[in-house]
């Protein structure tokens, strides 16, 4: 905030210090009003799960696909999380060079530590065959436009992503010799849903 004010007149951080002090934007909303927000889900047919979000300017979209893989050793009946970032370099002046590659990394990494608590996501309900197989969910957030509340935007758009993704039911076998077989369902409508509801917002809050 202070780096903004730094470029305005007396008369324009004035006029933003007494909104703040009156409970009052510019826009007519108050100092804690949300921007109008609008989500859409399943809106990309090759993925799992996923969801668009606009959130006033900023428009966000989240497509998630789940492979088959290893577990990490050290979490042996747990699935995993891998999440991907891209900010468009149309979707802001500040994403050209490497601008949006930084900004992106750090938007990874704030997902990356929100879904690493146990109390977000039931890792474990990935899990096919412990210390085997389980499900690995491949995040890719792509921000088409920025205008602001981008980690806001992001955590409501995967979650909403989340929300939608689909895995097929697994039946897990063993044959004469004791080795364990996969079948997954080929019933588009036999599915498992993720339960989200742990699943935790960011909210940006500006002090003044």
């Amino acid at each position: 905030m202070s780096s903004t004010l730094g470029v305005l007149s007396d008369a324009e951080r004035l006029f933003i210090v007494h909104g703040v002090q009156d409970d009052l934007r510019s826009d007519g909303r108050a100092c804690e009003d949300y921007r109008h927000v609008e989500v859409e889900t399943d809106v990309v047919s090759n993925t799992s799960g996923s969801a668009r979000l606009r959130l006033g300017n900023t428009d966000i979209l989240v497509g998630v696909k789940a492979e088959m893989g290893e577990p990490d050793p050290g979490r042996p009946k747990e699935g995993k999380l891998e999440f991907f970032v891209d900010c468009s370099a149309n979707a802001s002046p500040e994403f050209e060079g490497r601008g949006g590659e930084e900004l992106a990394i750090e938007v990874s990494n704030a997902l990356q530590r929100i879904f690493s608590s146990k109390s977000t996501l039931d890792l474990t309900a990935l899990c096919i065959i412990p210390a085997g197989q389980c499900w690995v969910l491949f995040v890719d957030v792509l921000v088409l436009e920025c205008g602001g509340n981008l980690f806001d935007a992001v955590s409501l758009a995967v979650k909403a992503a989340l929300f939608s993704t689909r895995l097929p039911t697994v039946i897990v076998t063993a044959d004469d010799e004791g080795q364990q077989e996969i079948e997954l369902s080929d019933d588009p409508y036999d599915v498992k849903r993720l339960d989200v509801d742990n699943v935790p917002l960011i909210v940006t809050l500006s002090k003044v």
